[in-house]
């Protein structure tokens, strides 16, 4: 199960009902004091009640708002299958718990004390004998079944879930379904409700939330860094063969112990008798996994605790992510949500990069999902647009929060100071942007251009012409579109398609809009995964010994990692590629790619072009670039 949405009324400064969507990796961007920790501290009590960082209480209800706070959550991704009340597998559909989009809403309704009640939004029936059938008891659903003349050959008598599904099939046609609110749970009810199994169950299934705040200290002992070594060492106390041995430990201190305490008492005995006589030696049971304590020291001896804070919240953000992971594989459930403030805290810019490279990797696995809140430019150029969420307050003063639109993208950008990185000082001659994603394209698009054949149709060294980085699919591409708009520039945009990679067609929906524009802006997208795949497999024989097969999908392969993959293995390594940390094989794949595009580049002729089925292609961009430049 996944965030899809979540819910807040008058919760501290959410006074009127606010709901903010959020993608497998989101971003909260706002002024201080908006309300962003207020969303992740909300979630964390959602999740974790009283376990929660910043448990609730009657301080957060909103200032002169209502006696009751709301946190709901829409969740999405959710399980094939459920069990709530029996052994018996069911569907939230089957259950009516889904709202009109088919995603399950579950409201937690907060009074001064904690919770009151706990309800789920659906479409659900309205017929009064219909009503809240997962809240009743068995014998109950038996009585509406024999009520309603339900065949008692319908379903099993003795299991919930098949009384519930055999009166809502017999009743189908008088269900009236409509949006409304169920009670799973009232805390004010003290009896045998079976909500509170039901409620339990559901909860079972829920996404494991973790919470790191930017305020927290960064010592030794905090608990992120503590547990999951606390973990290990308890774990290896368990050991049969090890126990034996501290069992064996215990007694011989415990008997030492002993003695001296019996030779203490014999001794007090001749000093004072009465004393003596009331004193019983009693021997502790030892605390084993308190005994062991641990430390974290760098090569030149300097604890944790000495480190600069950097490298500490650096360290307890990894602590963190690994308790995160502990606790979803005891809880057995698949999704996990890793939930961070201001992670850019104390951090160099080189630092925050890898953390922003992190967490986006993070999030693209199936089963994760990823929340920030930031301050940082750096961090937030970086992300792409539809990932951010702008945190603001409307015309009456309500927190609000806005994403997905230009006038929102912009605003972020103005906020933050995102400025562009292609700012121009002269353009009296340019008449033609052309817009590539990164350095290595230019590099690339300059060097291919020097074959005659295309010298022929357009030099690309023309004064009128300036080619620029755009900065890849994230706000900072967003920020420098922005400002080519207003330059007057006729625009040439060419994007790898990245097919065969996790994210293909990364640029579609920037394409689609360029096209679109009435203006005589173009925008294509190779047909090829890269740049990189115009060099076809008898030139990469030549340059790399790269054994020469025959790839049914070639313009799909990562090029860079396929000769990396076989740099690596031609060394003969102690370990296999597939075994290397990721950050190893990106930075050889950068290598690679580097060498292609700044040196082999000039190894590569129009026969290869044709070769590899590409001339007609990357001779059609060049001819489309001549036709958008005037005499």
């Amino acid at each position: 199960m996944r965030i899809n949405k979540l819910i807040l009324k008058n919760f501290r400064g959410y006074k009127s009902e606010t709901i903010i969507d959020f993608n497998d990796f989101s971003v909260l961007i706002g002024r201080n004091d908006i309300g962003k920790s207020t969303v992740l501290e909300a979630l964390d009590i959602f999740f974790n009640d009283k376990k929660a960082n910043s448990p609730y209480s009657k301080a957060d209800l909103s200032v002169s708002g209502s006696s009751e706070a709301l946190i709901g959550i829409v969740f999405s991704d959710l399980p094939d299958t459920i069990i709530v009340d029996t052994s018996i597998h069911t569907t939230f559909d089957d259950e009516y718990m889904l709202n009109e989009n088919s995603k399950l809403q579950i409201n937690k309704v907060y009074g001064a004390s904690g919770v009151k009640k706990i309800e789920y939004c659906s479409i659900s029936p309205t017929k009064r004998e219909l009503r809240e059938l997962i809240t009743k008891k068995i014998d109950e659903l038996r009585a509406i079944a024999d009520e309603l003349e339900v065949p008692i050959e319908n379903y099993n008598g003795s299991q919930s879930s098949s009384i519930r599904k055999a009166i809502y099939q017999h009743c189908e046609s008088q269900l009236d379904l409509r949006l409304q609110k169920t009670t799973i749970l009232k805390t004010s009810d003290k009896t045998q409700n079976p909500g509170k199994e039901i409620l339990s169950q559901i909860e079972s299934y829920f996404p494991v939330y973790s919470l790191f705040q930017s305020d927290r200290k960064n010592e030794e002992k905090d608990s992120e860094v503590q547990s999951p070594m606390n973990s290990v060492i308890q774990k290896i106390l368990k050991d049969p063969t090890l126990q034996t041995t501290l069992d064996s430990v215990k007694s011989t201190v415990e008997t030492a112990a002993k003695q001296v305490a019996a030779s203490t008492i014999e001794k007090l005995k001749e000093m004072n008798p009465e004393i003596a006589d009331s004193l019983t030696p009693i021997f502790s049971e030892p605390k084993w996994e308190s005994v062991f304590k641990f430390n974290l020291f760098n090569d030149e001896g300097i604890s944790l605790d000495k480190r600069g804070s950097g490298v500490r919240r650096l360290i307890l953000l990894n602590f963190f992510r690994a308790q995160a992971e502990k606790t979803r594989h005891e809880k057995n459930v698949p999704h996990i949500i890793y939930a961070l403030e201001e992670p850019e805290t104390s951090q160099h810019p080189k630092h925050q990069m890898m953390l922003i490279d992190a967490f986006k990797t993070i999030s693209e696995y199936k089963n994760n999902q990823v929340i920030l809140t930031t301050h940082s430019p750096g961090i937030s150029k970086l992300v792409n647009p539809d990932s951010l969420i702008l945190l603001d307050t409307n015309e009456s003063d309500e927190i609000v929060a806005k994403s997905k639109n230009d006038e929102i993208f912009r605003k972020i950008s103005e906020e933050l100071g995102v400025m562009p990185s292609i700012e121009l000082s002269d353009i009296t001659n340019v008449q033609l942007a052309i817009c590539v994603e990164g350095k290595n394209d230019i590099s690339f698009l300059k060097k291919i251009n020097q074959l005659e054949e295309f010298q022929n149709i357009i030099d690309l060294n023309d004064d009128r012409i300036i080619i620029l980085p755009m900065g890849g699919s994230t706000l900072q591409y967003w920020v420098n579109n922005d400002y080519l708009s207003k330059l007057n520039l006729k625009q040439f945009h060419l994007y790898d398609s990245d097919i065969g990679s996790d994210q293909p067609h990364k640029y579609n929906k920037y394409i689609e809009i360029i096209n679109s524009q009435e203006n005589a802006n173009q925008a294509l997208e190779t047909s090829f995964r890269e740049m990189e795949n115009l060099f076809p497999i008898s030139l990469l024989h030549e340059l790399y010994n790269i054994p020469k097969i025959d790839f049914e999908d070639y313009d799909e392969i990562s090029i860079p990692e396929l000769i990396a993959k076989n740099n690596y293995k031609v060394a003969q390594p102690e370990k296999d590629w597939d075994e290397l940390e990721k950050e190893d094989k990106k930075e050889r794949m950068r290598k690679v790619k580097n060498q292609l595009n700044m040196t082999h580049i000039e190894s590569l002729k129009i026969e290869h072009l044709i070769e590899n089925g590409n001339f007609e292609e990357v001779r059609g961009w060049f001819e489309k670039i001549r036709s958008m430049i005037t005499e």
